[in-house]
């Protein structure tokens, strides 16, 4: 999936003084958006469908600042061509769909459908600079979704910027995403001994990765789950691996469902032991998939046994 910016409507509740600031605020605004597009980052800016009606300062919306001739007119040209509504304008994927509508993101308690968005699409947040909160170049949210009718809670970080100095700061994280932004499942089980070194797969996990086509929201978690467990093992040397480490909740196994489906939660590994792998990472989403992985095999290197809705 491509990487864009989704733009933090909590960021434009907060009016300007005056037109002049409001002024000054889009112009910032757009510079970070520019400077982010310069790196590789799609020039797409997603936003909420009341975006045009957005009050900038006192008797002055966005509408008045697009047709206010004192403005660059490249910059309103720029808004015009960047600017999607509502967010999720041409993805026509039902997982995403189906997520957003089964998961709420709370910013300090406050409900924020694009800092939401932002995270399911693993792209940019932008803000207007208009509060000192919104100066940093991540933010925390706290992310509920609802799975097998559970409710579950989770705290999640998204990459953010209201600034060029944020852009700049966050360039490592962008060019990995754009390193790792791969086409489809079979893009990612050609790539897996580059992207992840030190992750071993099991045979059976191919056939389940490379059925995911291109754009597929299941995809983009699968290679963040990848990435948590990669990073994991680079400070990994010795004793007993620490599940606290990883970024995503790891759950085991329950006993009962160990003894139920020990059959179906054996892989052959490729050392050609066969393990039961009871560690697990949840994917949210249609279909509640799951990726089971093993710690067994030594320090810094853990396997993959499998990646696909959870087993029954």
């Amino acid at each position: 999936m491509d990487l864009e910016m989704v733009l933090n409507e909590l960021s434009l509740r907060s009016a300007a003084n005056d037109i002049k600031m409001a002024k000054q605020r889009m112009s910032e605004l757009i510079l970070t958006a520019r400077e982010a597009a310069e790196l590789g980052v799609k020039p797409i800016i997603r936003t909420h469908h009341e975006f045009y009606n957005t009050v900038l300062a006192d008797n002055y919306s966005l509408s008045n600042w697009l047709v206010d001739k004192t403005v660059n007119r490249d910059d309103i040209r720029f808004i015009l061509t960047a600017a999607k509504t509502p967010y999720l304008e041409d993805i026509q994927d039902s997982d995403i769909e189906n997520k957003n509508i089964l998961s709420d993101f709370l910013y300090e308690g406050e409900k924020s459908e694009g800092l939401g968005i932002a995270y399911l699409l693993e792209s940019l947040a932008l803000s207007i600079n208009s509060d000192k909160k919104w100066e940093f170049n991540s933010i925390s949210l706290e992310y509920t979704w609802l799975e097998d009718d559970n409710l579950n809670l989770d705290t999640v970080t998204v990459t953010h910027a209201s600034t060029i100095k944020n852009v700049k700061e966050n360039l490592s994280w962008i060019q990995e995403r754009l390193k790792t932004g791969v086409r489809d499942g079979c893009n990612l089980w050609q790539r897996k001994k580059d992207l992840f070194p030190s992750l071993s797969f099991c045979e059976s996990v191919g056939q389940q990765i490379q059925s995911l086509g291109n754009g597929s929201p299941m995809l983009r978690q699968i290679v963040r789950k990848l990435f948590e467990l990669e990073n994991c093992c680079k400070t990994w040397r010795d004793g007993d691996f620490d599940l606290d480490l990883v970024a995503s909740k790891v759950t085991p196994e329950s006993d009962s469902r160990l003894q139920s489906l020990e059959d179906k939660l054996t892989f052959k590994c490729p050392d050609d032991v066969y393990r039961i792998f009871s560690l697990h990472l949840r994917m949210t989403g249609a279909g509640a998939w799951r990726l089971h992985f093993s710690t067994e095999l030594r320090p810094d290197k853990i396997i993959i046994g499998y990646i696909g809705p959870k087993i029954q």
